[in-house]
Protein backbone atom coordinates (compact mmCIF):
# COMPACT_ATOMS: atom_id res chain seq x y z
CA UNK A 1 0.00 0.00 0.00
CA UNK A 2 1.44 3.22 -0.86
CA UNK A 3 0.13 6.78 0.69
CA UNK A 4 0.84 9.72 -1.23
CA UNK A 5 -0.17 12.63 1.72
CA UNK A 6 -0.36 15.98 -0.32
CA UNK A 7 0.78 19.38 1.01
CA UNK A 8 3.04 17.54 3.48
CA UNK A 9 7.12 18.10 2.93
CA UNK A 10 9.11 15.26 2.10
CA UNK A 11 11.12 13.64 4.76
CA UNK A 12 14.69 15.39 5.01
CA UNK A 13 17.38 13.37 2.98
CA UNK A 14 20.29 12.54 4.96
CA UNK A 15 22.45 12.40 1.74
CA UNK A 16 21.94 16.08 1.16
CA UNK A 17 21.02 17.71 4.14
CA UNK A 18 19.63 21.60 3.97
CA UNK A 19 22.27 24.03 4.82
CA UNK A 20 21.79 26.89 7.55
CA UNK A 21 20.63 29.46 6.55
CA UNK A 22 23.20 32.56 6.41
CA UNK A 23 24.05 34.53 9.96
CA UNK A 24 22.91 37.99 9.77
CA UNK A 25 25.92 39.91 10.84
CA UNK A 26 26.17 43.79 11.63
CA UNK A 27 30.18 44.41 10.61
CA UNK A 28 32.36 47.59 9.95
CA UNK A 29 34.24 48.43 6.76
CA UNK A 30 36.81 48.20 6.31
CA UNK A 31 37.32 46.54 9.86
CA UNK A 32 41.12 47.41 10.33
CA UNK A 33 43.09 50.26 9.34
CA UNK A 34 45.81 52.59 9.64
CA UNK A 35 45.69 56.37 9.39
CA UNK A 36 48.07 59.70 10.27
CA UNK A 37 47.19 62.22 12.98
CA UNK A 38 45.23 65.14 12.02
CA UNK A 39 43.56 63.00 9.07
CA UNK A 40 39.33 62.14 8.67
CA UNK A 41 38.59 58.62 7.75
CA UNK A 42 35.21 56.89 7.82
CA UNK A 43 34.09 53.70 8.35
CA UNK A 44 30.66 51.88 6.99
CA UNK A 45 28.38 50.02 8.71
CA UNK A 46 26.78 47.66 6.88
CA UNK A 47 23.51 44.61 7.59
CA UNK A 48 24.71 41.71 5.87
CA UNK A 49 21.97 38.70 5.12
CA UNK A 50 19.61 40.56 7.76
CA UNK A 51 16.08 39.28 7.26
CA UNK A 52 12.80 42.07 8.14
CA UNK A 53 14.79 44.87 9.71
CA UNK A 54 12.67 47.74 10.61
CA UNK A 55 15.36 50.17 13.44
CA UNK A 56 19.25 49.30 14.16
CA UNK A 57 20.18 50.83 17.37
CA UNK A 58 24.01 50.47 18.94
CA UNK A 59 26.73 52.26 20.98
CA UNK A 60 30.46 52.50 19.67
CA UNK A 61 32.88 52.86 22.39
CA UNK A 62 36.51 54.38 21.02
CA UNK A 63 39.78 56.02 22.89
CA UNK A 64 39.02 59.46 22.57
CA UNK A 65 42.78 59.96 22.57
CA UNK A 66 43.25 58.20 19.72
CA UNK A 67 40.10 59.05 17.64
CA UNK A 68 37.37 61.41 17.22
CA UNK A 69 33.66 61.15 16.40
CA UNK A 70 32.68 63.62 13.67
CA UNK A 71 29.19 62.73 12.14
CA UNK A 72 26.94 59.89 10.88
CA UNK A 73 25.50 59.57 7.13
CA UNK A 74 22.92 57.60 6.53
CA UNK A 75 23.22 54.65 4.29
CA UNK A 76 20.63 53.46 1.78
CA UNK A 77 20.09 50.21 3.37
CA UNK A 78 16.96 51.38 5.43
CA UNK A 79 15.98 53.81 3.35
CA UNK A 80 15.41 51.56 0.20
CA UNK A 81 17.82 54.01 -1.80
CA UNK A 82 15.83 57.31 -0.55
CA UNK A 83 12.53 56.14 -1.43
CA UNK A 84 10.87 55.65 2.27
CA UNK A 85 11.01 58.15 4.97
CA UNK A 86 13.50 57.51 7.84
CA UNK A 87 15.42 58.99 10.74
CA UNK A 88 19.17 58.99 11.79
CA UNK A 89 19.88 59.95 15.51
CA UNK A 90 23.21 60.39 16.92
CA UNK A 91 24.72 62.10 19.36
CA UNK A 92 27.79 61.80 22.16
CA UNK A 93 26.98 59.94 25.14
CA UNK A 94 26.84 62.38 27.76
CA UNK A 95 28.17 64.95 25.59
CA UNK A 96 31.91 63.81 25.40
CA UNK A 97 34.03 61.73 23.29
CA UNK A 98 34.68 58.22 23.55
CA UNK A 99 31.17 56.46 22.97
CA UNK A 100 28.66 57.57 20.53
CA UNK A 101 24.77 56.43 20.44
CA UNK A 102 23.19 55.83 17.27
CA UNK A 103 19.84 54.78 16.12
CA UNK A 104 18.02 54.29 12.38
CA UNK A 105 14.63 53.71 11.79
CA UNK A 106 11.97 53.59 9.00
CA UNK A 107 9.08 55.95 9.75
CA UNK A 108 5.35 55.03 9.37
CA UNK A 109 3.46 52.03 8.26
CA UNK A 110 6.21 51.14 5.39
CA UNK A 111 6.57 47.74 6.46
CA UNK A 112 10.40 45.60 7.00
CA UNK A 113 13.44 45.49 4.77
CA UNK A 114 15.56 42.00 4.20
CA UNK A 115 18.89 41.69 2.59
CA UNK A 116 22.48 43.24 3.07
CA UNK A 117 23.24 47.07 2.68
CA UNK A 118 24.87 49.75 4.04
CA UNK A 119 23.06 51.13 6.79
CA UNK A 120 25.20 54.42 7.66
CA UNK A 121 28.90 55.69 7.45
CA UNK A 122 30.66 57.22 10.33
CA UNK A 123 32.90 59.98 10.47
CA UNK A 124 36.23 59.98 12.32
CA UNK A 125 39.17 62.44 12.93
CA UNK A 126 42.54 60.59 13.67
CA UNK A 127 43.79 62.64 16.97
CA UNK A 128 46.77 60.94 18.44
CA UNK A 129 49.14 57.97 18.04
CA UNK A 130 47.91 54.75 19.23
CA UNK A 131 45.40 51.69 18.27
CA UNK A 132 41.62 51.82 19.55
CA UNK A 133 38.92 49.25 18.82
CA UNK A 134 35.66 50.48 17.32
CA UNK A 135 33.53 48.76 19.35
CA UNK A 136 29.57 48.03 19.62
CA UNK A 137 28.78 48.71 23.20
CA UNK A 138 25.22 47.46 24.55
CA UNK A 139 23.55 46.98 20.91
CA UNK A 140 20.13 47.39 20.92
CA UNK A 141 20.59 45.60 17.78
CA UNK A 142 18.22 45.18 14.78
CA UNK A 143 14.56 45.06 15.15
CA UNK A 144 11.48 44.28 12.94
CA UNK A 145 8.38 46.57 12.79
CA UNK A 146 6.58 44.42 15.50
CA UNK A 147 9.61 45.44 18.23
CA UNK A 148 10.99 42.38 17.67
CA UNK A 149 14.67 41.13 17.75
CA UNK A 150 16.38 40.57 14.54
CA UNK A 151 19.08 38.19 15.85
CA UNK A 152 22.43 38.52 14.73
CA UNK A 153 25.97 38.99 15.14
CA UNK A 154 28.13 42.42 15.66
CA UNK A 155 31.51 42.68 14.15
CA UNK A 156 34.03 45.32 15.99
CA UNK A 157 37.11 46.73 14.62
CA UNK A 158 40.34 48.80 15.14
CA UNK A 159 41.60 51.92 14.37
CA UNK A 160 45.76 52.52 14.39
CA UNK A 161 47.03 55.50 13.96
CA UNK A 162 50.54 56.67 13.60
Amino acid sequence: MVMILSGCPPPPDPDNPTPPAPVARVVLSPADGTVKPGETFMRTINAENVGNTFYVGFDLTYDASVVEYLDATEGSFLNKNRSNSTSLQNALVNGTQGRVAVGLTRLGPIGDVSGSGMLLTLTFKAVGPGITRLAFQHPRGLKNSDNQDVTSSWEDGTVTVQ
